[in-house]
């Protein structure tokens, strides 16, 4: 029999992961795979784990949120030779989910991957830590992780809201130099090397042509293998009318503005005068005074559904 190393976190999202998990393994176990249950109960658990023992498997399957899967992904760049990787989506946003088009019920997800086809999808890499789908600086990008879990369990997205809205009239900035490289220009030609600088109060790299809800580009396709990444930087307003600005151009991917500088790039080198606080796949990443952030073209090998094959 084909083996699989089933990974989870117990506490993800409310639990829905857990109630279904005798269907899962069921589901799996027909379809012909041997299965390992590994549930995981601190965070970082599941790099460990993954690390250590994940290249004994044919298919590593890791549900969670997209912390979760950070963690799956990070041990999977350490295995030499590793085996296909596949995801079940069970937190409370799973952005990750969302670009991959991934079925969010738990028993449909299960069927997606026994249906599915291995695809080779970029990955990201800041500094020395991989993520899936972003890496961020600035305002609101640590919402994700400074939330109480109890309240993401029982409000789901309304606790990132509400979290939100007590850091409306703190809007700090970055004082940076920011560096693209084969960088392209999302309303023009196409450049090598840009440098901008500036204060920025948002700085967004990402594989996905959104995040919770903001269009980054015009791009209707979700560019998963292109070696590109999808990249926004916001300038600081200086008055109302620029926020508002900033908002509109955040929610329509076809406006352009001054405030808003959309590029997409396969290298960002970023410095700044101050470390500020970075963001992976929706956890902390590190505090950075210079970072590099890399595409690895097709790196990860991920069974996808039908849909996106």
């Amino acid at each position: 029999m084909k083996k699989m190393l089933l990974v989870f976190n117990p506490k993800a999202g409310q639990g829905t992961f857990v109630q279904k998990l005798y269907d899962v393994i069921s589901i799996f176990s027909r379809a012909g795979y041997q299965v390992e249950v590994y549930p995981t109960f601190v965070r970082g658990n599941a790099q460990t784990y993954i690390q250590e023992y994940g290249s004994n498997f044919d298919l590593i399957v890791c549900s969670g949120g997209d912390g979760t899967m950070n963690e799956a992904l990070n041990a999977y760049m350490c295995i030499e030779n590793p085996p296909k990787i596949a995801y079940i989506p069970s937190g409370t946003v799973n952005d990750f989910a969302s670009t991959l088009k991934l079925p969010k019920d738990v028993i449909k997800s299960a069927h997606s991957i026994i249906n599915g086809h291995p695809r080779l999808i970029d990955v990201g890499v800041l500094g020395k830590q991989y993520f899936s789908y972003v890496a961020a600086f600035g305002i609101f990008t640590n919402i994700s992780y400074t939330t109480d879990q109890k309240a993401k369990n029982i409000l789901g997205r309304t606790a990132y809201f509400l979290e939100g809205i007590k850091r409306l009239g703190k809007i700090p900035a970055t004082d940076c130099v920011i560096k693209f490289s084969s960088a392209i220009k999302t309303s023009s030609a196409a450049s090598e090397d840009e440098v901008i600088e500036g204060k920025f109060i948002l700085g967004v790299i990402t594989n996905s042509t959104s995040i919770a809800g903001f269009n980054f580009n015009a791009k209707k396709s979700i560019a998963i293998d292109d070696g590109l990444f999808e990249v926004i930087f916001v300038r600081k307003p200086n008055n109302p009318i620029e926020h508002m600005e900033i908002i509109t151009t955040l929610r329509n991917a076809r406006k352009n503005s001054n405030l808003v500088i959309k590029r997409r790039a396969s290298k960002i080198e970023f410095s700044s005068t101050q470390a500020c606080d970075w963001t992976v796949d929706g956890e902390f990443g590190g505090k950075y005074d210079n970072v590099t952030i890399k595409n690895l073209h097709k790196k990860l090998n991920i069974v996808l559904p039908h849909s996106l094959n």
